[in-house]
């Protein structure tokens, strides 16, 4: 790990490192600004109005340290304004107390992703937090995130920072995930925390905030070992972690190496946490028969004493950006869907597991409406080496080139392919209204154009994938690869309450 001395003069104008975080279409894009009346063609439909808005990791600064990953950027928020048939683009960083430090020194301050002891010695003790995995809204709030710090509220209109929140000091913890999950019965928002003091522990710590935005309780339960946790499912009873052996050893963090690394000589198990008032002290743990590791969740649902567990699955970790302690020259492997059932009234802590569709995909989309129940429509992206071409590998990973669509009922699989050297990256569902029937409504994503160096947002009927966009909304310029968004309705952006819908 090669470290800058920041405080050399000499240092001013430096270039950022020639390696795939920084180059090609993955370089840093680093522009605040805005573009009125985007082209749009075809035919935006009439019943959107409101904000897509997703988050990305865009470096403001070349990185102290030339080998930095693309998941240690700057949070940088898109938002496409949609109303009356016009799309309007605004982009903007979000302004955490780490990027305006940085900003003022006009050089990065802040060394390797989530390791402290690798910062200029002016930052010591400052916020590290960069704010730039997902987006969530809920209760009338607009919160961008990251697992490894606290939420930080944006205003969803003017994409202004509006500071760090912590739920009216309810929230004691120094982590929040990136993933929480909403009931769309109740409108509660369940969420987590691991390492939520910031150094790495076994503890995983549930945050249960009402429909009102009120942060209810918290309760806690031990892992095994100190792992990643991105994500988590929601079922009706029940909120339900795998963890999987992507681990931090913290006397390897402190000697500058990776935060985590993959290690499949520990096992992968899934914790049952009861939602109700101190569930947590009632965890069930079920092992998997191998080590894997959970990507990104479908849906959790029950029926009866199952509990399906909806979620992509990769016999590796996060390779391409935490190496294999046991083979560094191993190679991340693609996920696939699987559905795995949990018998609740079992005392063999095991579980089935059945792939849900034959193809790889990654970033899951359901109709989040049917949150907690029985799922019949799933969304992700994807490669058809059948429609085109795979691209060239990023620092991310391969590329998507298509979107996916999975009907449970009918077992059919369909495609959208973006065209030629062009990446859609994760599906939005957005109803077509609030009672419309489960996929009735719009597919909506990003998608760059490679060879052109310019980024679309193109919308799609959710359930006709292969008919191809309703409506593409062209940028007049790139926008950086990004992670998670969301579809914020105007009279909710508007009015600042909870809701749903076009």
């Amino acid at each position: 790990m090669k470290q800058i001395d920041t405080r050399d003069p000499s240092q001013a104008g430096r270039r950022f490192p020639n390696t795939l975080v920084f180059t090609g279409y993955a370089a840093p894009v680093r522009i605040e600004g805005d573009a009125f009346d985007l082209e749009v063609i075809g035919d935006i439909p009439p019943e959107l109005h409101g904000y897509y808005i997703r988050n990305s990791a865009d470096h403001q600064f070349p990185p102290l340290n030339d080998d930095d990953l693309f998941l240690n950027g700057d949070g940088m928020l898109h938002q496409v304004g949609i109303h009356a048939g016009h799309a309007d683009l605004r982009t903007r960083y979000v302004h955490t107390e780490k990027y305006k430090l940085e900003r003022s020194a006009r050089r990065a301050l802040f060394g390797a992703y989530r390791n402290m002891y690798t910062d200029d010695p002016s930052v010591n003790g400052k916020e590290r937090t960069t704010a730039n995995t997902s987006v969530v809204w809920h209760a009338g709030r607009l919160l961008a995130l990251k697992e490894a710090s606290r939420p930080v509220q944006i205003e969803p209109q003017t994409l202004a920072t509006l500071g760090n929140y912590d739920f009216a000091g309810k929230l004691g913890s120094q982590a929040f995930t990136a993933h929480p999950k909403i009931d769309p019965r109740t409108g509660e928002m369940v969420a987590f925390g691991y390492f939520t003091k910031t150094v790495a522990d076994n503890i995983i710590e549930i945050f249960y905030i009402d429909r009102e935005g009120r942060l209810t309780r918290t309760e806690s339960f031990d892992a095994p070992y100190p792992s990643m946790v991105h994500d988590c499912a929601l079922s009706e009873h029940y909120v339900i972690f795998a963890i999987c052996p992507m681990i931090c050893d913290w006397e390897r963090v402190k000697n500058g190496e990776p935060f985590f690394h993959w290690d499949d000589r520990q096992p992968t198990l899934v914790a049952v946490v009861p939602r109700e008032k101190g569930g947590a002290s009632r965890v069930r743990w079920f092992r998997s028969p191998k080590a894997v590791m959970q990507t990104h969740s479908f849906n959790a649902w029950e029926e009866g004493q199952l509990l399906h567990l909806e979620h992509f699955v990769t016999e590796t970790g996060w390779l391409s950006q935490f190496p294999d302690i046991n083979d560094p020259a191993a190679e991340e492997k693609p996920p696939f869907a699987y559905r795995w059932t949990l018998n609740l009234e079992s005392t063999a802590g095991s579980f089935t597991s059945i792939r849900i569709f034959p193809h790889v995909g990654e970033m899951p989309m359901i109709d989040l409406r049917f949150l907690t129940q029985k799922t019949r429509h799933f969304w992700f992206g994807t490669t058809n080496l059948a429609l085109g071409p795979a691209l060239p590998r990023g620092p991310k990973g391969p590329p998507f080139t298509c979107l996916g669509h999975f009907d449970a009922e009918k077992e059919t699989l369909d495609y959208w392919y973006a065209g030629a050297a062009s990446s859609p990256e994760e599906p939005v569902f957005v109803p077509r209204s609030p009672g419309a029937e489960q996929g009735d409504g719009w597919l909506m994503a990003i998608v760059g154009r490679r060879a052109e160096n310019r980024t679309d947002l193109v919308i799609l009927d959710a359930l006709n994938l292969p008919a191809g966009p309703v409506a593409t909304i062209k940028f007049p310029c790139r926008v950086h690869e990004g992670f998670h968004g969301v579809w914020v309705p105007n009279r909710a952006a508007a009015g600042g309450h909870h809701g749903g819908g076009s």
